[in-house]
């Protein structure tokens, strides 16, 4: 079990994570989505020991990571930018890992770089980004981490690469039982692979919770009303967003869908439908609530 607890850390002035808690079990895929510079790859390096919280405590099964290397080798971090020994070849970073990581497997790595087309004894700085961020993954995995916190991880992949890769996970994930964190931007791809989703701006964790209750929380629903609607009736139903279409009119509300549906019978609707949400519409409203954009 992975935990943050109350986790606070400033930079002058600066508050780049405030109050910020939250659980993960075993075998569990968290999504970190995140305004630009909200925090997650300080929240990510906070998790991985590699930097202390001004305030509140990261724990590993009960264990606080910073104090603790037993820790720090069962959590791999996976940085934005993909860092090697200059001029190594994938078979020299794994020999250099299997020193400082009890649980690395040349086989599984020789295994991982078969899958990916990854020659192990070619110069990593000769790659291109994506084979970089490939090569990257693939010694990440080797090491059997408990713990795998991954910053942008899947940027510059392309899409086959993506879908291998998130394959690899929920087959670790089943397997092992890895814990896995995907901090980025990208919606579509936690929405196929996530278990949980947790939204950071400024700092604050400002909605979390398992990925089917997030996309239940919020409806989106087109009517035509039985008779004219002033806005001030559509206010008291506190919506997100209201757009009007000559008589049809489309409301976003953070509602449970059957009381939604109860509330709207009293406008006597001749045409009623509620539509589809995805996780990327429900990020921009909520980011939307919060005052970041409009």
């Amino acid at each position: 079990m992975l935990k943050a607890d109350h986790i606070q850390k400033t930079f002058g002035s600066r508050a780049a994570l405030d109050d910020v808690s939250f659980t993960l079990e075993s075998g569990h895929i968290f999504g970190l989505l995140g305004t630009n510079g909200a925090g997650k790859s300080t929240l990510l390096r906070a998790m991985a020991g590699l930097l202390r919280p001004d305030q509140g405590q990261v724990s590993l099964d009960g264990v606080p990571v910073p104090e603790n290397p037993a820790c720090k080798q069962a959590i791999c971090y996976l940085s934005d930018e993909p860092a090697f020994l200059m001029n190594a070849t994938i078979a020299e970073m794994s020999r250099m890992q299997s020193s400082f990581y009890p649980a690395h497997s040349d086989d599984k790595l020789a295994e991982l770089c078969l899958r990916f087309s990854l020659p192990l004894h070619e110069r990593i700085a000769t790659f291109s980004k994506g084979t970089q961020k490939r090569a990257q993954i693939c010694l990440g995995l080797a090491r059997n981490p408990q713990v795998l916190l991954c910053d942008e991880t899947f940027d510059g992949l392309d899409p086959v690469m993506r879908d291998s890769f998130k394959r690899v996970l929920s087959q670790e994930t089943c397997d092992r039982g890895l814990i896995t964190v995907l901090a980025g931007h990208n919606q579509q791809e936690m929405e196929d692979i996530c278990d949980s989703v947790g939204f950071l701006h400024e700092g604050k964790l400002v909605r979390c919770g398992d990925l089917d209750s997030l996309l239940s929380d919020v409806q989106k629903v087109q009517f035509i009303p039985g008779e004219a609607v002033e806005d001030s009736v559509l206010d008291s139903f506190s919506p997100l967003r209201v757009q009007r279409q000559g008589q049809l009119i489309v409301l976003t509300v953070r509602s449970r869908r059957f009381e939604l549906e109860d509330k709207l019978r009293s406008l006597h609707p001749l045409f009623l439908e509620f539509l589809p949400l995805s996780l990327e519409e429900i990020f921009i409203l909520e980011m939307e609530d919060q005052g970041y954009a409009k």
